[in-house]
């Protein structure tokens, strides 16, 4: 079986200041040096803005590093290739990206490509606790991600 190689790693969400940026960093920290560049961008950016304060705290409490993503991103038809593994946080923002862009190749909620049937769930608004749990649930699952990633190459 033909395994698919990714040139990036797209994590999606709808304004890019809470749970693609995290995963970025994430991603950025703990994927392997020759694994796809991992980046992140919005569905609905507006207008720029910042990280989230609560965010990129916890990005920077746990070591992770987010340079370069000083502002959110809207995602551009331009940034999807056929090598680009597009993982938003949520199923109604992977419908909405296919629907925007007429694409479904290598679209996947981060919870599908990492062998799970949910949703991450936005802590936007909630407490201190609330973000956290959702960045070790994003840890988890942008784990799970490198894993399967790097298998695939692994095994081809």
């Amino acid at each position: 079986m033909l395994m698919k190689h990714y040139d990036q790693v797209i994590f999606l969400c709808t304004a890019n200041t809470l749970l693609s940026p995290l995963a970025e960093g994430i991603y950025r920290k703990n994927s392997l040096d020759w694994m796809p560049k991992g980046v992140s961008r919005g569905l609905v950016v507006l207008f720029e803005e910042p990280i989230s304060p609560k965010c990129d705290i916890l990005l920077m409490q746990n070591g992770f590093d987010i340079s370069g993503h000083d502002q959110s991103r809207q995602i551009e038809k331009e940034d999807l290739t056929e090598e680009t593994l597009v993982l938003t946080m949520t199923l109604s923002e992977k419908v909405k990206l296919i629907e925007k862009f007429q694409l479904e190749e290598n679209v996947y909620t981060i919870g599908e490509f990492a062998g799970e049937d949910t949703d991450i769930a936005d802590p936007g608004g909630g407490d201190d606790e609330a973000y956290k749990e959702c960045f070790q649930e994003l840890v988890r699952r942008v784990n799970k991600v490198i894993q399967k990633i790097e298998k695939q190459y692994r095994e081809e």
